[in-house]
């Protein structure tokens, strides 16, 4: 991430893709509190390739001792010095001049993390929330892996877990979605296959489309979604109507498991989150495990499992997901 160093404070700033300086607070995003400083008094933004400095001013700003020309912009260097107002104010240093990235800030260590698409907090081993962009609106949600229960977060938002508190930071730019080779634009235009073991000890995933496969290889959590699926195949061969198919109780899942519900969380969080990671501009992931009043189900609509090489269920439904 792009950053600047206030060598009046100390403080480091890091750049969103439009960054604003200036001496009005609410209105801008790193304050300035001098009185040469304009209420906005310049900004610095992402052009793709380079960051450019604009002035904004009635008095000015300076790059490396020289007055910019109002409005003009300018790109910055490593190591260059600003000074908002007057060159006889302490200047803000140009730390970095990486691309702008969303950013999680531990506020009791000041450590930053950079954000991926999906994030289990505080560690994979034993999560507590989940914090993931959804491809549908574009936003963060954070949610928690006992409850359920998710919220939308902000720049500059700030939440706790396990004690710490922490702070996300937005640069308000659409991030580029890499290049896959699959048409679909939601979750439910997969076709889901599983394949277990004889022993039910190993659990491979595979998600098929026109255009190819994606191999999601052997996991632990596979498992989870595999046995559900089952419940749901069985639940539509026995006549049952789409919406009541597949619902297990949670704490019955547990026990047919073997786990307990935490782990049973843990272990739908870890494959949501390799699905989004597999698929960052896939929508729907959010209901690849639905539920409702303490059940739970899966939420795919077409898909076969495969105990050895004998197909044991499949399921292909229209569903309205």
């Amino acid at each position: 991430m792009a950053q600047m160093r206030d060598l009046g404070s100390g403080r480091v700033q890091p750049l969103r893709a439009h960054h604003t300086f200036g001496r009005l607070q609410d209105q801008v995003d790193s304050c300035v509190d001098l009185a040469a400083v304009s209420r906005i008094h310049a900004a610095i933004e992402w052009n793709g390739v380079s960051w450019l400095l604009r002035d904004l001013s009635r008095n000015g700003t300076w790059l490396d001792g020289e007055k910019l020309s109002t409005g003009q912009p300018c790109a910055l260097k490593l190591g260059q010095k600003v000074h908002f107002g007057s060159p006889d104010q302490m200047p803000w240093v140009v730390e970095s001049l990486e691309a702008p990235q969303d950013i999680l800030f531990s506020l009791q260590d000041n450590n930053s993390y950079s954000l991926q698409n999906y994030h289990l907090l505080p560690d994979d081993d034993k999560p507590e929330l989940a914090l993931s962009l959804s491809a549908e609106d574009g936003q963060w949600h954070l949610e928690d892996i006992a409850t359920g229960e998710t919220r939308v977060l902000r720049h500059d938002d700030k939440f706790h877990c396990q004690s710490q508190l922490w702070q996300l930071f937005l640069v308000e730019q659409i991030a580029a979605t890499e290049q896959v080779s699959i048409k679909p634009s939601h979750f439910s235009d997969f076709d889901f296959r599983f394949e277990t073991s004889l022993d039910e000890e190993n659990s491979r995933l595979s998600l098929c489309t026109g255009s190819g496969d994606i191999d999601l290889g052997e996991r632990s959590h596979h498992y989870v979604l595999l046995h559900l699926a089952r419940h749901r195949a069985e639940d539509a061969q026995s006549g049952l109507d789409i919406n009541s198919q597949g619902w297990v109780d949670t704490e019955i899942l547990a026990k047919e498991l073997g786990l307990d519900a935490g782990h049973l969380n843990i272990l739908i969080f870890r494959a949501r989150k390799q699905l989004a990671e597999a698929l960052p501009a896939v929508t729907g992931l959010n209901k690849l495990i639905q539920r409702m009043r303490g059940r739970l189900r899966f939420g795919g609509s077409r898909y076969s499992v495969c105990k050895g090489v004998e197909v044991t269920h499949r399921l292909d439904a229209t569903v309205d997901l």
